[in-house]
């Protein structure tokens, strides 16, 4: 059972707190929650990436996605709609395996 959390505000591109944009540390695992939804769930100890069915709800979510696999995650190839369709598509990123919850 994991049992350090931390949740932090994400900031954004100006350095600014991010209304009801928040990243989760969970033991090996970093989640990004935009408002009630879970978007990505990042899991470093089996090298897999678990997208929410909300991953794409809308351009607000869409930019502070991008910036959380960006930022916080360290996988730039999936801060984009198109870097996730293609990895999505073939099932694996630079070796993370990806995948819609």
């Amino acid at each position: 059972m994991e049992t350090n959390f931390k949740v932090e505000q994400m900031i954004n591109n100006n350095g600014n707190p991010a209304a009801n944009q928040f990243v989760i540390y969970a033991e090996h695992k970093k989640i990004f929650q935009s408002y009630d939804s879970i978007i990505a769930i990042v899991d470093y100890e089996k090298k897999t990436v678990t997208l929410g069915e909300d991953w794409n709800y809308s351009k607000t979510t869409g930019k502070h996605r991008n910036i959380f696999f960006k930022d916080y995650a360290n996988i730039p190839d999936l801060a984009s709609p198109n870097g996730i369709r293609t990895a999505l598509k073939n099932g694996l990123c630079n070796g993370w395996k990806i995948q819609v919850a």
